[in-house]
């Protein structure tokens, strides 16, 4: 007979479950769980008014590999410069939504199960003007792979 998880233990085998499900942005939870972060862009490309960014991100202290994103963005809801500074292969859009002091809505989010990895899909909302900002799709690493790189809580 194994003992249970104490009340704030998180069960390693449905970790990056328990990482997506949440109504906010994964940056503070990503840091907050692995410390420093760094994003590799793989993929861009804009027209007037969209931008569709393919990421991964990083643990900066190891350079393992925590998540991989998809973001499909609408220039004309965000202020200007975010752009340029999105495109700076090394910021993360969650950092530079609160750098920006973007206040969001979560909405439409499903998790999902892709093999042996975890994801989730959902559509950010500015919280003020209620106008569409984002669809982002993320899928974590697989959970022996995340595991061992926490932080001590």
């Amino acid at each position: 007979m194994t003992a249970p998880l104490p009340p704030n233990a998180v069960n390693p085998v449905c970790f990056s479950q328990t990482l997506l499900d949440h109504d906010g942005l994964m940056t503070p939870v990503l840091v907050a769980q692995f410390g420093p972060l760094t994003v590799r862009q793989t993929e861009a490309r804009h027209s007037e008014t969209r931008f569709f960014r393919r990421s991964s991100i990083y643990q900066a202290a190891s350079g393992a590999k925590i998540l991989d994103a998809v973001l499909d963005i609408s220039l004309p809801s965000l202020p200007l410069g975010f752009l340029a500074q999105l495109q700076d292969e090394d910021v993360l859009f969650g950092q530079l939504l609160s750098d920006f002091s973007i206040a969001v809505r979560i909405a439409d989010r499903v998790l999902y199960q892709s093999h042996s990895r975890w994801g989730r899909r959902l559509t950010i909302y500015h919280s003020d003007t209620q106008a569409f900002i984002c669809t982002v799709e993320e899928l974590m690493a697989p959970d022996a792979q995340l595991w061992p790189l926490r932080l001590a809580v």
